[in-house]
């Protein structure tokens, strides 16, 4: 029975049909009761055959709860949006179309969230799989940018400026009551890099209860591939975010607005003095990698700014 249903697993993907068969299958793996849980897969306007794939799949392993939606709003947050609508369990689980899972994922967020009644909400640790040779080029503080996320080996808290990545975290589903929806305006669309609506989200929440948790046991990894890994992408993900930031400053104080530029610039004379210290060690060209990324996202958000 749907009730029955202790958590739903989301995967909102577009045009990635292969790491996302790749993705369910890890989860079809688990130890887990099958009635226990429902993975409902959002096809956010894929042009690829991901519909075709996914039916199929779902025919092949009729034992599992899995569903095949299609969101036809173009946008990552209104894929979540529709993935959260559509789920029927009291614990909604996001993980991106690319991450092959842990064992006992699914069981180990069930069990948290038992021993946890207070937490309204979990992110766990995400680590980098490199499905092709990581450039020379690429420093460790820019592999965030593939969503990895570590901070440590404890049950923690997020406090300031933490919050969880959108390839595995979890809320409980009455939350979004309370906090509204992902903000559509950030996030993802198409081929666009923007991003932020995972952090936005999160303090919406976090402003009616602040019990959101990292877990570093739930743990998956993020596949990353050739296509990710050139300076165009890095690239556009930096112009993103700037265009984010952008968007999320418009309706907001000037204090507020202070505050994030005061951060911005500590963040470009951290790079500053990273890329020096790559510069000493003759690791040249990671440290100039550091600095076109802090410029591009300046730059994202001044064209932004421009443009409305």
């Amino acid at each position: 029975m749907a009730s029955d249903f202790l958590i739903s697993i989301v995967i909102c993907s577009y045009n990635r049909s292969a790491l996302l068969l790749d993705s369910i299958a890890s989860l079809t793996k688990e130890k887990t009761p099958p009635s226990s849980f429902e993975i409902v897969v959002v096809d956010n306007n894929s042009s690829d055959n991901t519909e075709t794939l996914i039916k199929d799949f779902i025919s092949a392993h009729p034992k599992y709860n899995i569903r095949y939606i299609k969101e036809t709003q173009q946008g990552l947050s209104f894929a979540r949006n529709r993935g959260t609508e559509e789920s029927k369990a009291p614990l909604v689980c996001f993980v991106d179309d690319d991450v092959i899972v842990s064992e006992y994922y699914v069981q180990k967020w069930i069990d948290f969230f038992d021993s946890h009644p207070e937490a309204i909400g979990a992110g766990g640790k995400i680590k980098v799989q490199f499905d092709d040779p990581r450039p020379e080029w690429m420093p460790d503080i820019l592999l965030p940018l593939f969503a990895k996320h570590d901070l440590g080996d404890e049950i923690k808290k997020y406090t300031k400026g933490r919050y969880p990545i959108g390839a595995n975290f979890v809320y409980r589903k009455h939350i979004f009551e309370k906090a509204g929806d992902f903000n559509t305006k950030l996030g993802r669309k198409g081929n666009q890099l923007e991003g932020g609506e995972e952090k936005d989200i999160f303090l919406r929440i976090t402003q009616h209860n602040d019990n959101v948790f990292y877990v570093p046991e739930v743990y998956l990894w993020h596949r990353v591939g050739a296509q990710r890994l050139t300076q165009e992408y890095i690239k556009g993900q930096a112009l993103g975010t700037g265009k984010s930031i952008s968007v999320i400053l418009i309706d907001k104080s000037f204090s507020t607005k202070l505050f994030k530029w005061s951060s911005e610039i500590f963040k470009f004379f951290a790079g500053l003095l990273l890329c020096l210290g790559y510069f000493l060690t003759g690791k040249i060209s990671k440290g100039v990698m550091i600095m076109k990324f802090r410029f591009w996202v300046w730059k994202g958000y001044f064209s932004h700014r421009k443009s409305i």
